[in-house]
């Protein structure tokens, strides 16, 4: 029997508030705090677990841990897919947001007490990769949790199979 899919609507819903709550932290001035930085799985797990309980809810609970968790990695991926895009976007619409992050980097380095020739080789590195950098941090990071909150999501969803008939001739 094929199931009714509840991904798309969650993951895109999802991943939009991921987008907007980005957005008023960054207006605000707090998107570069590390507090405000983890601030976003809040919606990501809320939004990954409401999506395993439609999935449920729209296959009467006919469903396993396995499609619930599938359900929540679809969704995942469709989150994953709309932040990278908007974090291309951001970086288009907000320039000093690069300037920032590389700013941090080198403090990050001094702190550690990297010598100047070091951290201008990073700092080289990084300018000339900082999209692939961001990108791959973006698809691991959001990849890594969405795979925990899906698995998390998939142990709360009501799941009562229905036995398979199976007929055999």
């Amino acid at each position: 029997m094929k199931k009714t899919q509840t991904h798309l609507m969650y993951g895109g819903l999802t991943g939009l508030a991921m987008v907007v709550l980005g957005l008023i932290l960054y207006v605000a001035g707090l998107s570069f705090e590390q507090w405000a930085q983890w601030l976003s799985y809040i919606p990501f797990l809320a939004g990954i677990i409401l999506n395993a309980q439609a999935y449920s809810k729209a296959n009467e609970a006919d469903i396993t841990f396995g499609n619930a968790f599938a359900s929540g990695f679809k969704a995942t991926l469709i989150i994953t897919a709309i932040v990278l895009v908007w974090s291309f976007i951001s970086l288009a619409i907000f320039p000093e947001m690069r300037e920032k992050s590389i700013e941090m980097a080198i403090e990050s380095m001094e702190s550690r007490g990297l010598s100047e020739e070091q951290i201008q080789q990073s700092m080289d590195m990084t300018e000339k990769y900082l999209g692939l950098f961001m990108a791959m941090g973006i698809i691991f990071g959001l990849v890594f949790f969405g795979t925990i909150f899906s698995l998390i999501a998939a142990a709360i969803a009501k799941k009562n199979p229905r036995p398979q008939v199976h007929d055999h001739l």
